[in-house]
């Protein structure tokens, strides 16, 4: 386990990122400059790739996603699991792009950071699992991620998306890239194992003798 660190700055810097990108989006046209819109990406601007996991539909829609990345991100980079949060969210905004750009050719125009909610939630809930975790711990975290398999499961049938709340006409929620977040976060939380089990196994190799 790496050393706690007590101050946020991962964390907090990409919070800031967004809450910036937030306030630009409600100035008139800031969302449309910042939003993913397939066409203009097409055209060169691939910087829509990852400024529109920075903008929202809603204001309800940026409070729920903020609001997990904040207080989740919070819980992990205090806790000593900075690597593990940095994976997490370049990971899911990878996966969040090329979802969006590659697996969903009718989505013309994308915003929202549920893929990085969705990637930091389930690295948290394994993060939560690890021992020494207690056996209460264990099972909330276990619970934790059966709710979110089975809010993917909901939605990607059809049903109504439960924390987005109303979106506006044409505007529809995007299970799939949900699912991505979420695998982001696992595969962030194995490679961050692998991580600590080749460091630690370095650190416990004796230096070369010389004779």
């Amino acid at each position: 386990m790496e050393p706690v660190r007590r101050f946020p700055w991962v964390i907090l810097t990409a919070l800031a990122a967004m809450a910036a990108c937030a306030v630009a989006s409600a100035l008139p046209g800031g969302g449309a400059l910042l939003e993913y819109d397939r066409a203009r990406v097409a055209g060169g601007e691939v910087w829509r790739l990852l400024t529109g996991q920075m903008v929202h539909w809603t204001a309800r829609m940026a409070l729920a996603d903020l609001a997990v990345l904040l207080g989740l991100g919070l819980w992990l980079e205090i806790g000593g699991r900075r690597r593990a949060l940095l994976l997490a969210l370049a990971l899911g905004a990878a996966v969040t792009a090329l979802g969006v750009q590659f697996f969903q050719p009718g989505l013309a125009v994308y915003r929202g950071s549920s893929g990085l909610a969705a990637a930091l939630f389930v690295l948290a809930a394994l993060e939560a699992m690890r021992p020494p975790a207690g056996q209460r711990s264990f099972r909330l975290a276990a619970c934790a991620l059966l709710l979110f398999t089975a809010k993917v499961a909901w939605e990607t049938a059809g049903g109504t998306p439960l924390f987005a709340g109303d979106l506006s006409d044409g505007v529809a929620a995007t299970p799939l890239i949900h699912l991505l977040g979420g695998l982001a976060g696992l595969a962030a939380f194995e490679i961050n194992i692998r991580l600590e089990a080749r460091l630690a196994a370095l650190s416990a190799t004796p230096p070369p003798t010389r004779s």
